[in-house]
């Protein structure tokens, strides 16, 4: 006779809102050690199956709450739990902060010495968190138009115009940042031509990306008639290649992010005739919770105040399948 293999039990959870009970869809839930992270599905419910006895802490996370950990021991039976989340209370300054930032101690921001700061850093990247587990879990692919107004090429011409459309996919975003490497030959729609890597939502938890940036909470501002918070971000002084500087905007009451408004430091050092260059993004929910860039627009000063703009915009969206149930 062959002895019966051990098998491992259920463990079963809701998370909620503190204040209100209400179930918290899609925040991320994680087992450790050994288990992979997850979302919660529509009512804020989550499984993990199998689970071997013994001690693990529970990490749970959703934008615009505080975060969560707890120990559990898993035992002989299944196990049910209950997790409240308690939003994000942050006290912002009382007017805009302006005027360029030195960065000379570049890392996320200390908790213990600027709290307000280090929880809107926090939910900047719980954005990314979130883009990044959507990416790895339900792959997908997306469309954008693409329209690029050059300078006319003689006197009294119309500007040139051109239209097409750049296919590309949840992995492509998951580049990772590489100090001096912000311009580079470009591939695929881009070959042949000299690229900017402006970041993505992805690169923002990018620890590569974190500790060559400084980061500054500059509070309210108002950006195309509405309010947001505002974190700025500058690269650190001992950078001397080309990399960005810039600004997120966060919604005020969800966290999540809305635009980033970003610069191009240096562009004369790898760009000739550059004299700057500058890119706002906007973003978009495309499943509840979690955003993508939704329209770009890059605006490349040359000499003689002649500006070239390149735009894009999001067409379409296709999942590799469902996410969760849609």
């Amino acid at each position: 006779m062959f002895a019966q293999q051990p098998q491992g039990v259920n463990l079963h959870g809701t998370v909620v809102a503190a204040e209100t009970g209400e179930p918290l869809a899609f925040s991320i839930v994680a087992l450790r050690p050994g288990l992979n992270e997850q979302f919660t599905n529509e009512t804020g419910a989550f499984t993990f199956t199998d689970v071997a006895t013994g001690t693990y802490r529970l990490l749970v996370r959703q934008i615009g709450f505080a975060p969560a950990e707890t120990t559990l021991v898993i035992a002989a039976a299944d196990l049910r739990v209950r997790i409240a989340l308690g939003r994000v209370g942050v006290e912002l300054p009382p007017i805009t902060v302006t005027g360029e930032l030195t960065c000379i101690q570049p890392g996320p921001p200390d908790p213990a010495v600027t709290p307000a700061l280090a929880a809107v850093f926090d939910q900047l990247i719980e954005n990314a968190r979130r883009y990044r587990l959507l990416a790895d879990s339900f792959p997908f692919g997306f469309a954008l138009e693409r329209t690029s107004h050059g300078p006319p090429l003689e006197l009294g011409q119309r500007p040139d115009l051109q239209v097409d459309t750049i296919l590309q996919t949840s992995a492509d975003e998951r580049r990772r940042y590489r100090p001096g490497a912000i311009i580079e030959w470009g591939t695929g729609s881009w070959r042949g031509r000299r690229i900017v890597r402006l970041p993505a939502l992805d690169q923002f938890a990018d620890s590569a990306f974190v500790h060559n940036h400084c980061f500054r909470l500059a509070g309210r501002d108002t950006l195309l008639g509405e309010t947001f918070i505002r974190l700025d971000f500058e690269p650190a002084a001992r950078l001397r290649s080309p990399d960005v500087a810039g600004a997120a905007y966060l919604d005020l009451s969800s966290y999540q992010l809305r635009y980033t408004r970003v610069s191009l430091t240096r562009p004369e050092r790898a760009l000739r005739g550059v004299l700057g260059l500058v890119a706002t993004t906007r973003f978009r929910e495309i499943v509840p919770g979690i955003v993508l860039h939704d329209y770009v627009r890059a605006v490349t000063t040359l000499p003689n105040q002649v500006e070239r703009i390149e735009e894009q915009r999001l067409l379409a969206i296709t999942f590799a399948r469902p996410f969760l149930g849609r």
